[in-house]
């Protein structure tokens, strides 16, 4: 069974691939002639006619030749910003896998473990359930039932399928039902970060997936409006903080679970 982590890891990494290839395409001015572009065009045997382009930063240095059929303007920084944009949905999406996988693989043993007791008094957590509720017959089967917690958990996961966990309130709740205390004052402590900037930082960038996917990158409050200007430096912190939270939030909930077995086998020894 695949871990929650390498699900995290495995659809963050196309997020990490389009900042990587944006940052190779990225240059000044894309030069279709010059001596580095004829002494090119000899090692690759180009006809003398060719249109050629010729990419070249501190990184990279690549020539497009005319049957890859890219017009110019698609190689401007104006066209290759969609590669940051979508960098920004898919790490997006990274989130959107990883919170309810690890919730699958962590809240049966919670409830297991915990009892009546799994669901902490927060606020938060009740408005986010509060159309959560069991019928008279699912209550009865509960009553002596072993597989109560496994039951319970497929409940309370069906539900997050029909609400937006991918938000600083999602990363909460879900760190909460995981009997993590205070889950974003854990996880700035983690990572050093101001608790504050972290959740905005993940507000926003959930907001700007929400312009992007539905708007063209359009702002909701203008959709008829500009599209909305979008930086390497932005993109990046955006798809990195996402990455870092979801992975101390990772470490926390491991290293409670592991905490948690010790102190029952603590108490079984006793």
């Amino acid at each position: 069974m695949t871990s929650p982590r390498q699900v995290f890891e495995d659809t963050m990494r196309p997020a990490e691939l389009l900042l990587r290839v944006y940052r190779l395409l990225d240059c000044q001015t894309i030069q279709t002639d010059g001596e580095l572009v004829t002494a090119l065009a000899g090692i690759v045997h180009a006809q003398h006619d060719e249109d050629l382009m010729l990419i070249y930063n501190e990184i990279f240095v690549g020539l497009v030749r005319e049957s890859a059929q890219i017009p110019k303007s698609a190689l401007r920084r104006q066209s290759l910003a969609n590669l940051l944009r979508q960098s920004v949905v898919a790490a997006c999406t990274a989130l959107d896998a990883y919170l309810p996988s690890v919730l699958r693989a962590n809240l049966p043993q919670v409830i297991a473990a915990r009892g009546r007791d799994f669901l902490p008094p927060d606020p938060s957590i009740e408005e986010y359930f509060k159309d959560l509720t069991f019928s008279l017959s699912e209550t009865l089967r509960l009553l002596g039932d072993p597989d109560a917690p496994l039951f319970i958990a497929n409940r309370i996961l069906a539900q997050t399928s029909f609400k937006y966990l991918s938000s600083r309130k999602g990363v909460h709740v879900v760190g909460a039902l995981l009997s993590l205390e205070k889950p974003w004052d854990q996880i700035a402590a983690k990572l050093q970060r101001d608790k504050k900037e972290l959740m905005s930082v993940i507000d926003e960038t959930t907001r700007r997936r929400n312009d992007i996917v539905h708007r063209a990158d359009r702002a909701q409050a203008s959709p008829d409006g500009k599209v909305q200007e979008i930086s390497y430096s932005w993109a990046t912190q955006s798809v990195d903080t996402i990455k870092h939270i979801c992975l101390a939030l990772d470490e926390l909930v491991a290293e409670h679970a592991q905490h948690a077995d010790l102190v029952v086998t603590l108490r079984g020894v006793s």
